[in-house]
């Protein structure tokens, strides 16, 4: 669900927002609706933890709106909405298009439609992004798990390699892991080859000494708890596992 703040004190553009985006969008829920700066404040700092989105009416009489995006700022939110800007005159939107808050500006309109096209692809890229975050969570909980040490440099490396070839779905990646995948993270970190594929065998050697033996040999399938699996093994069973 994406949650949103409305801000604007003009019914006529509220209700046409409301029934010609939201309610054509089946994950959008209105979390409030503020009519000036200080109504929606209050509802930013009730709704901290939910909500996703602002749309920020730029029209509104007496608003200062680069001072209301400094002041949602300043509250240091741990989850911090994107805001969308919206106005009838593009002079309002310039004056605030560059400011970090800033996701994207609306033009408004009768119809809507630029606003409903623009908002429905905000609403794939976020759960787009809902999806790779719960991947990299998963994809750390099974390292830890099989005895990877969180904080180690090889371990980080190890899981975009996986994230990596996940997103691929290629098997030939597999196949050759180190020129395919280690020089893909190498080049994404601007590192040497050497680099990321000495740090991921430090980090598998850690886990394969520390680790719980019985716990590797069940996971890897291994009959001899002496059998140590390599970097290509561990990849290919979390992708397998995802």
């Amino acid at each position: 669900m994406v949650n949103i703040l409305i801000i604007s004190n003009n019914n006529s553009f509220i209700k046409n927002f409301v029934n010609n985006v939201i309610a054509r969008i089946s994950s959008f829920k209105i979390a409030n609706i503020a009519s000036n700066d200080l109504e929606a404040l209050k509802a930013i700092k009730e709704n901290s933890n939910n909500l996703d989105l602002i749309v920020l009416d730029l029209d509104i009489p007496k608003l200062d709106a680069l001072q209301l995006l400094e002041q949602i700022r300043s509250l240091k939110l741990r989850h911090c909405p994107f805001v969308f800007v919206i106005s009838s005159k593009s002079q309002m939107i310039d004056n605030v298009i560059g400011h970090t808050l800033v996701q994207d500006f609306l033009i408004k309109s009768d119809d809507m439609s630029n606003a409903y096209n623009k908002l429905s692809e905000f609403e794939n890229n976020l759960n787009y992004g809902k999806i790779e975050d719960e991947l990299s969570r998963k994809v750390s909980s099974e390292l830890i798990y099989i005895g990877y040490n969180p904080s180690h440099l090889g371990t980080q490396y190890i899981k975009e390699c996986i994230l990596e070839v996940y997103k691929r779905r290629h098997s030939e990646y597999i196949q050759n892991v180190q020129n395919n995948i280690f020089r893909k993270v190498a080049e994404i970190h601007g590192i040497s080859f050497e680099k990321v594929r000495t740090n991921i065998m430090k980090a598998t050697d850690y886990m394969f000494l520390q680790g719980n033996m019985n716990i590797i040999k069940d996971y890897f399938h291994f009959n001899d708890e002496r059998q140590k699996p390599t970097p290509k093994i561990v990849i290919s069973t979390i992708v397998n596992k995802l």
